[in-house]
């Protein structure tokens, strides 16, 4: 798809770009390719698409996986989905809703006792994703994430994800090229951002997307980023909510010494933080940024 045939087909359904939604089209097929690529979709997968827009993703989405559900926050593109749901009408479900606000607890596939098929969570029958038993690798609410997301709201939605009940196995989407950077940084370059993906799933960027492969052209590059998810936990925190104060506060003097901002920002006894980064083998003269996870969940578990 070029400009000329998104403009055309912007004009059938009478849309244009929504700036308050932060609605840039991509365009570039070959970008599109690479994030079906990268989601890695097999007959049997379910896929929870957010922000489906014009619609060109989800269709290369419904070609691959057994069951694809779109999220769409913007009503104007519902004669859009109607048609694709024409086209895929046993595997394409979609619904006009708030990402920040949707229901991830949702089970989107149930398997049938007797391995028979599957019903999703609109009470569609699925007999044909385990016509083959080889090709059924995986059972209950397991799907994936495909997302091409306004960039303002890329942390929420990753936290969001990451921390379900329901947590997908797997999330790609399009997000701001600094951010994705930022997020896989290792330490030296950690932010509050890294370490919170980090500590549930292995992030990885699969590509560089310039500007010119949106309409209308974004001011920044992009990036395509991939999260797999930890099946179990890689790491073990007792009190997460107490951790990630611990970090917070720590990163609120980022240009500070580890040792200044736990003695500042959460008011600890100075000898006491001196004892505690010295058993950790912590300099007291590092940044927060220098940290790796494993140091700052030792950290956490030392003070009390």
């Amino acid at each position: 798809m070029d400009v000329g045939n998104l403009k055309q087909l912007l004009r059938s359904f009478n849309l244009k770009p929504n700036f308050t939604y932060g609605q840039n089209f991509l365009i570039d097929d070959s970008v599109l390719q690479a994030i079906v690529k990268a989601a890695d979709l097999f007959a049997d997968d379910k896929v929870l698409e957010i922000g489906p827009g014009i619609g060109n993703l989800t269709r290369a989405l419904c070609e691959r996986a057994g069951f694809v559900l779109s999220i769409e926050k913007d009503p104007k593109f519902l004669p859009i989905l109607k048609s694709i749901k024409k086209d895929f009408p046993k595997n394409f479900r979609f619904e006009i809703a708030d990402a920040l606000e949707f229901d991830y607890q949702k089970t989107f596939l149930s398997r049938h006792t007797d391995g028979s098929g599957f019903t999703d969570n609109y009470g569609n029958e699925h007999p044909q994703l385990s016509a083959d038993p080889d090709k059924v690798r995986r059972s209950g609410s397991d799907y994936k994430v495909v997302a091409n997301i306004p960039y303002y709201i890329t942390g929420k939605i990753i936290q969001i994800l990451i921390t379900a009940k329901n947590k997908p196995s797997s999330i790609v989407l399009l997000t701001q090229k600094e951010v994705a950077q930022n997020i896989v940084a290792k330490p030296g370059d950690l932010s509050v951002l890294a370490i919170s993906v980090q500590l549930y799933g292995e992030p990885q960027i699969v590509g560089i997307v310039p500007a010119k492969s949106f309409y209308p052209s974004p001011k920044v590059d992009s990036a395509i980023l991939k999260i797999k998810l930890y099946r179990k936990s890689k790491y073990k925190i007792a009190d997460e909510k107490k951790f990630f104060k611990i970090v917070k506060a720590c990163f609120a003097g980022k240009r500070k010494q580890i040792h200044n901002t736990l003695v500042n920002n959460l008011r600890l006894d100075k000898n006491l933080v001196a004892e505690i980064l010295s058993a950790l083998k912590i300099s007291p003269a590092a940044r927060p940024q220098e940290l790796s996870i494993e140091k700052w969940i030792k950290l956490g578990e030392k003070i009390k």
